[in-house]
């Protein structure tokens, strides 16, 4: 019996084999999104060999490098194509005995690509931020910074909006804050590339301290003819200031308004004061009062 093996495996047979695809290099503005990935060779080889080849050969895959490939565009549909004839010689290299292909099936291997675009999104923070008694945060957080660009195929990237950060939480703060934080990516594919992973994150931090000016209140109406005289005639306002900015508060930078509306006000007794200007650079708590009486002069 195992003689007549012998014999049967010496002699020439006609065999087909089936033969991994796989593919590399792909154009730098395409993706591979979909591909035939097998391919049945008919060869003509000695019996031995062929045995060895469908049970011992683990299917050792053929690599198709795009980049020299013949790759040609399909005028019916919306796909890319290679004819398996030219990939002959590779396919003969793959096998290191004495063989002819007779055919490749299919004659054609069909790809589809998807473009690769870029865009540039804002990033967003998810942080908390608290200081200790006394200090606030002093004007902007700052990020930098404060877009990513982010490539990959067009039907993943044109759905995304915003690029977060990932949650953090700083307290007790008594100084400027620096460090990286770190971005949360909404795709950990291969196929989505971020210019930026983290980001620089700038918190400013001042001690700051409490005080008040007492400022005049302009009267005023909707009725051009009339004048509005207030009681009293002047408020107190009390604010927050960054010790830094302490001595540059001046009452010249404020402007606040008592306003009457003989429609609306015409039967209360008080009206509302506003502060319609005010340094940025402060923080206002309180006003007292925060409502006046009011004396109409025609």
């Amino acid at each position: 019996m195992f003689i007549w093996f012998l014999i049967k495996m010496s002699d020439e047979y006609i065999s087909e084999i089936k033969i991994p695809v796989s593919y590399e290099n792909e154009p730098i503005d395409k993706l591979l999104v979909n591909a035939d990935d097998y391919v049945t060779v008919r060869l003509r080889a000695m019996g031995g060999n062929v045995f060895s080849e469908k049970f011992f050969s683990g299917h050792e895959s053929v690599i198709l490098n795009l980049k020299q490939a013949d790759i040609r565009k399909s005028r019916y549909f919306d796909k890319y194509y290679i004819l398996t004839d030219n990939l002959k010689d590779r396919i003969s290299h793959r096998f290191d005995y004495d063989h002819d292909i007779m055919s490749i099936d299919p004659d054609t291997l069909f790809l589809e690509f998807e473009e690769i675009i870029s865009k540039s999104v804002k990033i967003k923070t998810r942080i908390n931020v608290s200081c200790k008694p006394q200090y606030q945060v002093y004007d902007s957080i700052i990020i930098s910074p404060q877009e990513v660009i982010i490539s990959g195929p067009s039907s993943v990237i044109d759905t995304i909006r915003n690029i977060y950060s990932i949650s953090e939480n700083y307290t007790d703060l008594d100084k400027n804050l620096e460090t990286m934080l770190a971005l949360s990516l909404p795709l950990n594919d291969n196929k989505i590339s971020y210019s930026e992973t983290e980001v620089k994150l700038n918190v400013p931090v001042e001690k700051y301290t409490e005080s008040s000016i007492e400022l005049p209140v302009m009267g005023s109406s909707n009725d051009t003819a009339i004048r509005i005289r207030t009681f009293p005639e002047s408020v107190q306002l009390t604010y927050q200031v960054a010790i830094k900015d302490y001595k540059l508060v001046k009452p010249d930078m404020f402007f606040i308004s008592a306003y009457f509306d003989t429609e609306k006000d015409k039967e209360k007794k008080l009206i509302k004061v506003k502060v319609h200007k005010s340094p940025e650079f402060i923080k206002i708590t309180r006003i007292h009062p925060d409502k006046v009486e009011f004396l109409i002069q025609k």
